[in-house]
């Protein structure tokens, strides 16, 4: 007995509840695809379970346990959903429903969904379309279309894959495959999606979207570009109301119209104030008439002044290398509108042979070119002889102009002083040149001064080498060598 009772659990199990019909006008027993049915006309209603359905007239087919409906077809579940088309195929056994129809419509408290063709798995509560499809959300203005898609009714949730775009006032989003909430009305990205704005353009590969605060978050290849801006990093986030944008890891920021890189460990950008920042690791590359400038700083930051002109700050241990120029300072303001880079706090330059220094410097570019020098207040430049005897120049002011990418000529304004060791053909030191003039102007050769020239009320001597000493006597006060802080490469740049 109990082996018999055992042999009969499977059929149990596999009975399936069936189709009831709760009314019709009309209903007639006729032969339809080769098996019996029951056809019902006018006001017809069946119910499967908790599952209400509606039309103008169906075939029932009790040995199958399904239906083709026709007319003003709707399915009733509970008091959230419904759907609506001109005709229905429902398996009572596999609780399957296929609506067809010019507008097939899926309706919630949350969205409608316009289609076609919809395939509801009641079963697990999953509609499917494949031939295209438009959801309205009622929560906001969301509208989402794309060729295939699954809506889970248990999660409230669309999964949108093919030429999937979702439209909102503030933006359009386009992408491969994206998972969206209708009750959060937040947006998963699943594959490459483009968020495009008035304000600005995102790419992702991944992240998400809350359209409700308007905040998201991109990882893999994310990057947005905002008012000629270009921001990447390994992760970002977005405000869309503060117009706020944050990435961290493998950061760069890019000005496509100055053609300036700034990477770093961290990254901000503040739309509304034009601005950015970044922070950690930081180097800015621009190029410059072939070669390239780069820049190290703990801190970059850009902004835009009220009447437009556009500045970079770089603050805390600076150093730049270029490959005819390189230096050292504290901070610089950088002004991208007429290109001048300003050197504040302890600055230095090298450019070829000599260090420049002075309490501010001034780099003024011109057609991507460093066209020019201005050393503002305790101007400086020394050139090395050997480890005892430098060439000096010393003024107020100084501005010094390039020629060929190569410091030229220098003007002195303002008590100038010239310490110069002279050498003949043969490069033999025959003395040392001593001189005092308010004005002087110099012109530099390769490695040495070509000409020294006295401008206004001069006094000059030269005396044979070793009458003077070299350290104590001919080293002008604020004299300072300082070859260790030169940047030789782009990695010295890094270094403390």
């Amino acid at each position: 007995m109990v082996l018999l009772f055992l042999g009969y659990i499977p059929i149990f199990a596999q009975k399936k509840e069936q189709i009831k019909i709760i009314r019709a006008d009309i209903l007639i027993g006729t032969e339809k695809k080769r098996s019996t049915a029951q056809r019902l006309i006018g006001d017809v209603q069946f119910k499967h379970q908790n599952a209400l359905m509606y039309c103008d007239s169906a075939y029932f087919y009790k040995t199958t346990n399904s239906i083709d409906a026709f007319g003003s077809v709707r399915i009733n579940q509970g008091d959230t959903l419904n759907l609506y088309g001109d005709f229905l195929h429902y398996d009572g056994n596999e609780k399957l429903a296929t609506v067809t129809g010019k507008e097939v419509r899926l309706v919630s408290p949350d969205f409608d969904l316009l289609t076609d063709r919809l395939l509801y798995d009641r079963a697990n509560n999953i509609a499917s379309y494949t031939t295209g499809a438009v959801i309205e959300s009622k929560n906001d203005s969301n509208i989402l279309v794309s060729q295939r898609g699954y809506f889970y009714s248990n999660l409230s949730t669309f999964l949108s894959k093919k030429d999937v775009v979702l439209t909102n006032p503030e933006f359009e989003m386009r992408s491969d495959t994206l998972r969206y909430f209708s009750k959060t009305e937040v947006v998963n990205f699943l594959g490459p999606t483009t968020i495009t704005s008035d304000s600005n353009l995102i790419y992702c590969e991944n992240g998400w979207y809350d359209t409700k605060l308007d905040q998201s978050k991109y990882f893999a290849n994310a990057y947005i570009i905002t008012d000629g801006k270009l921001l990447e990093g390994d992760t970002l986030f977005y405000d869309r109301n503060l117009g706020f944008g944050k990435a961290d890891g493998n950061v760069q920021i890019t000005d496509t119209i100055k053609n300036i890189v700034i990477n770093g460990d961290h990254g901000r950008i503040f739309e509304k104030k034009d601005s950015a920042i970044v922070t950690d690791n930081s180097l800015l590359t621009q190029l410059f008439d072939e070669d390239t400038l780069y820049m190290h700083a703990d801190t970059f930051k850009v902004y835009k002044t009220i009447n437009g002109d556009q500045f970079l700050f770089a603050y805390y241990g600076v150093k730049i290398f270029k490959s005819d120029l390189q230096g050292s300072c504290d901070s610089i303001s950088y002004s991208l509108t007429d290109s001048t880079i300003r050197l504040f706090y302890e600055p230095i330059l090298w450019s070829a042979e000599n260090q420049l220094t002075a309490d501010s410097i001034d780099i003024r570019t011109k057609n991507n070119k460093i066209h020019s020098l201005y050393l503002d207040k305790n101007a400086f430049i020394v050139s090395e002889i050997d480890t005892l005897r430098y060439n000096q120049i010393k003024g107020k002011n100084m501005t010094g102009y390039f020629s060929e990418g190569k410091l030229k000529t220098i003007f002195v304004k303002g008590n100038g002083q010239t310490t110069y060791y002279g050498q003949d053909d043969a490069e033999k030191f025959i003395g040392v040149n001593v001189a005092e003039s308010s004005d002087i102007r110099i012109i530099l050769g390769e490695k040495s001064i070509e000409t020294i020239t006295f401008l206004n009320k001069p006094k000059a001597k030269m005396h044979p080498m070793g009458e003077l000493d070299p350290v104590i006597i001919l080293r002008y006060p604020g004299f300072k060598w300082l070859i260790e802080k030169r940047p030789m490469n782009k990695e010295n740049l890094f270094e403390k």
